[in-house]
């Protein structure tokens, strides 16, 4: 039997930020599919995810497989960072899929977008983040629980562009007629609950109206972040021929669908789990029957949440200062010092200097905060005393950074 995709797509800005970093590719003709998470700030990130797309479709099509594919596309983000002054720190999650021979999906992993398979109402992840959470969830410092509140979770321990090599995670998955696969980004997944994803894809047929119906639920449940939703079904290729059609790489979000037709794998609502059901239900009903006023209050608790219990290191004026709040702000949360140093910015190393005018960090505490600057303070005086001539041994001092878990 030989496997067909159904594809619907949709992607969303989300309610607070000012534009989307995040891209998507379906390319129908390769069996290429993947989800880009881009950062940078001064919309870098946009250009971050883009570059990794374009890359990761020329390199399958020249015949690299989905890990060289991946790779490829790291040298290109990593390429363009480096040669242009306004991109420079720029990176981006990839998570990519193809279909290889004997119904083999092969999944490219690097970051913290997702991927999922739904197999007889069951959901399933596939992938692991490559963040700081997830290294302390491994490390049983945090639970799952803790971890969804974490300030520190949108923090990436893997991304392209990042450095001149990359370590891929390879995900070789059998899969069959029926499967449907998700690729997200965090903005989905940080919003919406795992069961509450599991019952869209559950009960939602349509690939595209399932996408639509999940960026509507992250943007209720608060929208913080860019929102990416891509839904691979797998059918055979005589039921493909009535299914609807396969959403196109040229189109920047999934279309209005047409009605949904009778799905090819529908079974009767009894066989799905009463207790995904059930709860469902009945988040969806609280959910709507909520004064919007209810909602606007989350929101406005979760936005001044990240605003008032995050810190960075950033530019004032020419010296190194700690700010509360987020790089940027949040809607009219503007961040504010908390400590100006005497350090100027113009004794840093190039690198350090970058990540301080795009504002370092998401310290959950000053105190962490703090430790960084005391790292800059020693890489700056290190970097005057060989300025000056001093010959004298200097040991380095870098940033303490967790290594990402093996590639499988």
């Amino acid at each position: 039997m030989t496997l067909h995709v159904l594809i619907g797509a949709a992607t969303d800005v989300g309610r607070v930020r000012d534009h989307n970093e995040d891209a998507y590719l379906v390319d129908d003709r390769l069996g290429l599919f993947a989800v880009a998470d881009g950062m940078g700030g001064h919309q870098a990130g946009e250009v971050a995810s883009a570059i990794a797309l374009e890359a990761l479709r020329a390199a399958v099509t020249s015949g690299e497989g989905i890990r060289d594919a991946v790779t490829s596309a790291n040298d290109a983000v990593y390429e363009k960072s480096t040669t242009d002054d306004r991109l420079r720190g720029m990176g981006t999650t990839l998570t990519a899929g193809t279909l290889a021979a004997g119904d083999t999906l092969l999944l490219g992993h690097v970051g913290d977008s997702r991927a999922y398979a739904l197999r007889d109402h069951q959901l399933e992840r596939l992938t692991t983040d490559h963040s700081l959470v997830e290294e302390l969830i491994q490390a049983g410092e945090l639970t799952e629980e803790q971890a969804e509140h974490d300030p520190r979770r949108s923090m990436i321990t893997r991304a392209l562009g990042i450095e001149p090599t990359v370590e891929v995670d390879l995900y070789p998955i059998q899969v069959h007629d029926g499967d449907r696969l998700l690729l997200c980004s965090d903005g989905l997944t940080g919003m919406v609950s795992e069961d509450d994803i599991e019952e869209v894809l559950t009960e939602e047929r349509d690939p595209n109206q399932a996408a639509r119906r999940l960026i509507d639920m992250a943007n209720a449940g608060g929208g913080i972040d860019n929102i990416t939703v891509l839904i691979v079904d797998l059918v055979d290729a005589e039921s493909a021929t009535a299914a609807l059609p396969i959403v196109t790489d040229d189109q920047p979000a999934a279309p209005e669908a047409p009605p949904a037709e009778e799905p090819v794998d529908a079974e009767p609502s009894a066989a799905r789990r009463p207790r995904t059901r059930g709860r469902g239900r009945l988040r969806r009903v609280l959910l709507w029957a909520l004064p919007v006023v209810v909602v606007l209050g989350v929101a406005f608790g979760i936005v001044d949440y990240y605003a008032h219990h995050t810190y960075f290191v950033g530019n004032d004026g020419g010296r190194v200062a700690v700010f509360q709040g987020r790089p940027g702000g949040l809607l009219f949360w503007n961040p504010t010092v908390k400590e100006r140093t005497s350090l100027l910015t113009k004794t840093l190393a190039p690198s350090d200097l970058t990540q301080v005018d795009a504002g370092h960090g998401q310290f959950s505490s000053v105190g962490g905060a703090n430790a960084y600057l005391s790292e800059l303070r020693t890489r700056a005086n290190q970097a005057r005393r060989h300025t000056l001539g001093n010959t004298s041994p200097v040991t380095p001092t870098t940033l303490p950074a967790p290594a990402g878990p093996a590639a499988p």
